[in-house]
């Protein structure tokens, strides 16, 4: 009797023990779940907010050097909308008052800066000397904010860290509340995540219009899938002697439908060449060769002429390179067409060009097929020297050149563009050739591998 109560004693343990196994388990399980869902809430909103900030730091530079009133309001406007924007993202982070606070009365006094100067402009007041000093000390302040959460992001991805541990590090590790508003809330949140997405840069106006149909293709017939393959086998760059073969892969349904080609070298099915060719007309809208590109062999001046030949082989007219940016052993090019020496930024063209040996390895053409076509340009109404009496008087000008920038969804203006200093700070800014006002203001920002625009 008393074995089969020792029997049972030991099962009755055995269960109870697998009863807390499991329990145990379903709360590591609850726990995890629960750490993963903190961690992406956190880091989305992190993200967001390193975002806005950089956005903010723009604007403020803009606001700093622009002349034109209505162009004052709507960057103070977007100022008030990022900083508010920032905020709501700072509160989802765990942090106290202590580490917060500093940096939610920046963002704060921010936006409220940009409410209550832009509804001065609106009542009929100026910027005078004394905003543009206070909007110069927001300008640096948020400079130094925004390197500050680079350097967050870059420890964060270095460290593989999860951000909930992270913020927990600076909640136990940060005592000291430092005098400068940067260093304030996160001082501690040293060297994270480098910059959150790399910046692919188009040039000036590249945004793409949104037109109801591509100006270029217009009122042009609709291809075959035969035909289609035929034009990708013109389009592309082929080696000599060597036989290529084109077949059509399917469709696509963008902005531009396009018959989608794979063109591949006789022997070699690892260089494939990929290719969208509208369905009107059979112009390429993109091609990429994915092919392994070796170490640079070819300059930066000889891979743009390459460039501007291939464009000019195939129809492109006349065709102004504007920026670049190197990618690794590559380089795109941004190249906008020419009209009586009148830079149109609407009608862009993208070359990426491999430096191994100065083959084009891609083309994006999207801008150039919606709005490229011939156009009424108006006579300016205002010359180069008046139109440049419009800017900053604090800036550096040099040069000038007429250009023809978006306006709106489908407008376009005829514009001066200048580029100008401040500082270190260099910016584009356009003044309208028919009115003499500021039409906008754009912020170079200079990199060993190219300029960007913001």
């Amino acid at each position: 009797m008393r074995k089969r109560w020792l029997i049972l004693g030991a099962i009755g343990a055995l269960v109870l023990v697998a009863v807390l196994g499991w329990w145990g388990y379903r709360q590591y399980q609850t726990n995890r779940s629960l750490e993963t869902f903190l961690n992406n809430k956190y880091q989305r909103a992190f993200f967001e907010m390193t975002s806005q900030v950089q956005n903010l730091e723009v604007l403020f530079a803009k606001s700093v050097i622009v002349t034109d009133p209505s162009l004052a309001i709507m960057l103070l406007m977007d100022i008030r909308q990022q900083a508010a924007f920032a905020q709501a993202n700072l509160g989802q982070l765990p942090l106290n008052d202590m580490l917060a606070g500093r940096t939610a009365r920046f963002l704060a006094q921010a936006g409220e800066y940009g409410n209550s100067l832009s509804r001065e402009i609106l009542q009929g007041g100026v910027i005078e000397a004394k905003h543009r000093e206070t909007l110069n000390s927001l300008y640096q302040q948020s400079a130094e904010l925004n390197r500050e959460l680079q350097g967050v992001q870059a420890r964060v991805a270095q460290n593989n860290s999860y951000f909930g541990a992270f913020f927990e590090e600076v909640r136990n590790n940060l005592q000291k509340t430092p005098d400068n508003i940067v260093q304030t809330d996160f001082a501690a949140l040293d060297k994270q995540m480098q910059r959150y997405p790399t910046l692919v840069y188009d040039g000036p106006f590249s945004e793409h219009l949104e037109r109801v149909e591509p100006k270029n293709l217009s009122g042009m017939a609709e291809i075959q899938p035969e035909e289609a393959q035929n034009k990708a086998l013109a389009f592309i760059e082929k080696s000599p002697g060597v036989n290529y073969a084109a077949v059509v892969t399917g469709m696509t349904n963008g902005r531009i439908p396009a018959h989608r080609v794979e063109v591949t070298p006789e022997g070699d099915s690892e260089q494939k060449t990929v290719l969208d060719i509208s369905q009107k007309g059979g112009k390429a809208i993109w091609m990429f060769n994915s092919r392994p590109i070796g170490e640079p062999n070819v300059s930066i001046d000889q891979a743009r002429q390459n460039a501007l030949q291939f464009l000019h082989d195939r129809g492109f007219g006349e065709m102004s390179p504007t920026y670049y940016l190197r990618q690794g052993n590559s380089v795109m090019f941004n190249f906008a067409a020419v009209q009586k020496n009148v830079i149109l930024y609407p009608d862009l063209v993208k070359v990426t060009v491999a430096l191994d040996n100065g083959g084009i390895i891609g083309t994006e053409a999207t801008g150039y097929l919606m709005s490229h076509g011939q156009r009424d340009l108006p006579e300016p109404k205002v010359s180069k020297e008046q139109a440049q009496s419009a800017i900053n008087p604090s800036l550096v000008v040099s040069g000038g050149r007429l250009v023809l920038i978006p306006a709106g969804v489908t407008g376009e203006k005829l514009a001066y563009e200048f580029p100008a200093k401040l500082g270190e700070d260099n910016y584009l800014v356009y003044v309208n050739a028919l009115t003499g006002r500021e039409e906008n203001v754009l912020r170079l920002i200079e990199t060993s591998d190219g300029t960007l625009t913001m």
